[in-house]
């Protein structure tokens, strides 16, 4: 099966749903996750986006027979296929223009934790877990893990990442890498349910901002961005709304 595309309102769920293979991606897998979300990035109606996946696993990695298979083609290949179909896959959240929010109610392996950490919000259910799982195969994160776990935790939570086995969500929350809850859909869904109730365009905005990461930058975007909306038609009348309140 493709990988499956779902409205709730305003708010859009991609899911994963190769269960036959707990949800591995191979480069055919990257391809079809990479439009999905490329297509959710590019629908102005959409307000905020919950991946999920079916199946007992949330993803538990690169599908190795299709890698050793990519192997066998050569360097040039293997380059080629890593930045276009699986770093893509990690461009399109990045470049996504408001909160993917991923919802973690099984193993997230390698690629798979790569996947549940790149985005705004991770919740790891009951059953979820994550393990960083490359090393141990002889291979680094090359989608970007490292980047996200010391985005979010600092450079303890990327060695204690590094050597565990599996990090359930309890243990996750306390190293500030995910929200520990029961059903992490349930969580994630209602969460993407509360922010597409806000304003639009200034929950894009605070989207970009979170991923600015240099101060200066950070303060100048902000600057445009309040700007914008000090000065857009209707602002008098919501602080009056709200003063009202």
């Amino acid at each position: 099966m493709p990988v499956q595309t779902q409205r709730h309102g305003d708010v859009v769920e991609i899911t994963l749903d190769w269960p036959e293979v707990r949800n591995a991606l191979g480069p055919t897998e990257g391809r079809e996750l990479r439009l999905a979300l490329e297509a959710a990035n590019a629908d102005d109606s959409i307000a905020a986006i919950v991946m999920s996946a079916n199946g007992k696993a949330f993803c538990a990695g690169g599908n190795l027979p299709e890698i050793v298979r990519l192997a066998k083609q050569g360097a040039d290949a293997v380059k080629t296929t890593i930045y276009g179909e699986f770093q893509g896959v990690f461009r399109a959240i990045r470049e996504c223009p408001v909160p993917l929010i991923a919802a973690v109610d099984g193993a997230a392996v390698g690629f798979g934790c790569d996947l549940a950490l790149a985005g705004s919000a991770t919740f790891i259910g009951s059953q979820g877990w994550i393990a960083q799982g490359w090393i141990k195969a002889g291979l680094i994160p090359a989608t970007g893990g490292t980047h996200y776990v010391i985005r979010r935790g600092g450079q303890q939570a990327l060695w204690r990442l590094l050597q565990a086995d599996k990090v359930d969500g309890p243990t996750a929350e306390r190293w500030g890498l995910a929200i520990a809850c029961e059903s992490a859909r349930d969580a994630a869904l209602e969460m993407a349910t509360k922010l597409a109730a806000f304003p639009r365009e200034p929950l894009k905005a605070v989207t970009r901002l979170a991923t600015i990461t240099d101060p200066d930058d950070h303060l100048r975007s902000a600057l445009e961005f309040q700007t914008g909306f000090i000065t857009a038609p209707g602002f008098e009348e919501m602080t009056q709304t709200l003063l009202r309140r």
